[in-house]
């Protein structure tokens, strides 16, 4: 990991605050699921079918290695996933029009409808977080998240390009 200046080092309380907000947030989400269903019922919560799902309701079908580098899994892991997922008749293969031996990931019709589930309690969970502040300030909130994303998507690349 790349050394930070004196002026940006977090101080210790500081991370103990934020692990302990984050776990919070994570655990009030967990617990929200469980309590409505998540995916209104048709899927139980699992973060990796979710992401499936969602990727390929927003980009369409997708060839399962593109898949697993966008999502940044290893392909025997989406690959596992992804047939839990057809068991369920979530995932269908459809060809590849580039290539009429590969094969695409696409969404069946309950696939459609579980990753439509699946946003709509995404959108209901942001809307709660949002609904605890007023609405001036839920721009810089989210300037701020941004920020921090896009620094920590650019460190993690850098660890993944330079390994120790």
């Amino acid at each position: 990991m790349e050394r930070m200046a004196p002026e940006t080092r977090p101080k210790a309380e500081n991370i103990e605050r934020l692990r302990h907000v984050v776990h919070l947030l994570i655990r009030a989400f967990l617990v929200s699921g469980r309590a409505g269903r998540p995916a209104q019922g048709k899927l139980p919560f699992n973060p990796l079918y979710f992401h499936i799902l969602g990727h390929i309701r927003e980009h369409g079908p997708t060839r399962p290695s593109r898949l697993a580098e966008a999502l940044d899994v290893p392909k025997t892991t989406l690959s596992t996933a992804a047939k839990a997922l057809q068991s369920r008749g979530l995932l269908t293969h459809t060809p590849d029009p580039e290539d009429g031996r590969a094969k695409r990931l696409a969404l069946s019709a309950d696939g459609v409808e579980t990753a439509n589930a699946i946003l709509a309690q995404d959108l209901l969970n942001m809307q709660v977080l949002l609904s605890q502040l007023d609405t001036d300030e839920h721009g810089p909130l989210l300037d701020q998240l941004e920020r921090v994303v896009d620094g920590v998507m650019g460190t993690l690349a850098h660890i993944d390009r330079d390994p120790p």
